[in-house]
């Protein structure tokens, strides 16, 4: 099986790269955006901590996570960011590990991390390959814009706390440069796919240290 790290700054689009690599080859994707909602569910350890850290206004009136203001005061500040990490990638990383034991008994060919986080969660180290998707900053702030994910204001802190796109470049095995053009990312996406499957299962690998 062939594990696979796809990361990449907000708006790059490695959740479109994960598609292709889905939807074309029958990649198996562990979405860590999916695990960060089932880690913080009502009433879990995880919840409790945060609540015991940045107050019950983080709640909702059903007793689930305001995600829209959780990020809001996350973004606030490096403190608070660097808090709610702390509390929320051990649970993360938990069950990232979980879905990629069930691939494998699965038989899967090749498993996807779809996580703008693995630098940060730790997690270089147990995959056999780190992709990086980076588009310029301007395609990425008017993507997430046009998705209504988050307010501009809200966007620019999460852009001024991350991971700078050179500095995770500097750590990827392949880089895939996103112009914007769905179909030119698409044929980038998936010949770098087979080529890392190619490698892998020729017992070639690209970074003896993974």
């Amino acid at each position: 099986m062939v594990t696979i790290g796809l990361t990449g700054n907000v708006g790059a689009g490695k959740s479109t790269v994960a598609g292709f690599w889905k939807n074309e080859r029958g990649a198996v994707v562990i979405d860590a955006d999916h695990l960060g909602r089932e880690a913080v569910k009502p009433g879990n350890k995880t919840m409790a901590l945060l609540v015991d850290r940045f107050g019950k206004e983080i709640l909702l009136p059903d007793g689930s996570l305001d995600r829209s203001l959780m990020g809001q005061i996350a973004f606030s500040s490096r403190e608070n960011l660097i808090a709610l990490n702390e509390i929320v990638h051990p649970e993360i990383v938990r069950l990232i590990k979980e879905e990629l034991k069930e691939a494998e008994k699965k038989g899967a060919r090749a498993v996807v991390v779809d996580a703008a986080l693995i630098i940060e969660f730790g997690f270089e180290g147990y995959l056999d390959y780190l992709v990086v998707v980076d588009a310029p900053q301007n395609v990425r702030i008017e993507r997430m814009l046009a998705l209504k994910k988050m307010e501009k204001s809200t966007l620019e802190r999460v852009i001024e706390m991350q991971m700078a796109a050179e500095e995770l470049k500097l750590r990827a095995d392949f880089v895939i440069e996103n112009d914007g053009n769905l179909e030119r990312l698409k044929v980038k996406a998936l010949a770098i796919f087979d080529r890392m499957l190619e490698d892998r299962e020729g017992e070639i690998t690209l970074n003896d240290n993974i």
